[in-house]
């Protein structure tokens, strides 16, 4: 007959059950101990791996300071501003030459521009050969022309329907739309060999107003205008020049002495577009 003995195995099955409880719980303390501190609170050493894993990655962690977009904004800017200098005739100039710049012989020859045969050392006209258009009247032109007063570029002159203009007014425009852009604010001016007013031209002042009026048939002198801009060193005027109108009351109409019945009268297109300094503007007969 077998006899077993329950009482006495107890304590051992216990005293074993107790041991294996106590060196587990030293496994998972050791563990514990050797992972990162990821259980704290803020979160801060996972953010942390997570950055370094992202830079990795070639991305832009979150808890990383915004990039600094100045210098892009800049570059924008001034490529901006290269375009308009480049494409579009404006008071930055046309084609990397700008207002008041010096010319050179060298200059032109990089540029790729040919002076006009001219006497003339102090005013006379440059072009760029390979921007011209065929006119139906006068057939092969100078797209744009350049006049140099005294070494230094004084107006741009824009004779090709497909130049853009930063006013948004084309040759082949009507009066009209000129008058409608420039908010009237222009002055009337026939040109000295249409007596029956079929030529004649609108201007705008660009950059700068009038503190002191001129005599008539004198162009504006430094002395009589006030620069819109600190910056703008030299004042500029658009002259649109227009064909198929007709005479008004008198050859110079200022913009505060506009009235319907003289605006009416306005007809035509504009067949030119001249921009630059006064003194080039009021030149009668350019360089001659």
């Amino acid at each position: 007959m077998l006899t077993f003995h329950s009482k006495s195995s107890l304590p051992i099955i216990k005293t074993a059950m107790a041991s294996t409880l106590l060196i587990a719980a030293v496994q998972l303390m050791t563990g514990c101990d050797s992972q990162p501190s990821s259980s704290n609170n803020d979160g801060t050493a996972q953010t942390n791996t997570v950055d370094k894993d992202m830079a990795k990655n070639g991305e832009i962690s979150v808890n990383s300071a915004p990039p600094d977009t100045s210098a892009t904004d800049k570059t924008q800017t001034n490529d901006a501003a290269y375009l308009s200098d480049e494409q579009i005739v404006s008071p930055l100039g046309y084609q990397k030459l700008s207002f008041g710049q010096m010319i050179t012989p060298e200059l032109l020859s990089s540029l790729g521009m040919t002076k006009a045969k001219s006497d003339n050392e102090q005013c006379y006209y440059v072009s760029n050969p390979a921007l011209s258009y065929i006119d139906k009247e006068y057939g092969e032109r100078a797209a744009v022309l350049y006049q140099i007063i005294d070494n230094k570029v004084a107006l741009i002159s824009i004779q090709d329907p497909s130049i853009p203009f930063y006013k948004d007014i084309n040759v082949g425009n009507s009066a009209t739309a000129v008058m409608k852009v420039h908010d009237d604010e222009l002055t009337y001016e026939v040109d000295k060999y249409a007596v029956d007013g079929d030529y004649y031209s609108l201007i705008a002042n660009v950059n700068f107003k009038v503190i002191k009026e001129s005599p008539l048939g004198e162009s504006l002198k430094d002395e009589n205008i006030e620069l819109n801009n600190k910056q703008d060193k030299l004042p500029l005027q658009i002259e649109y020049h227009i064909k198929g109108g007709q005479k008004l009351s008198d050859s110079t109409i200022k913009a505060t002495e506009w009235t319907e019945d003289n605006e009416s009268l306005l007809k035509g297109e504009v067949e030119s577009i001249d921009i630059g300094i006064p003194e080039a503007i009021y030149l009668v007969e350019g360089c001659s």
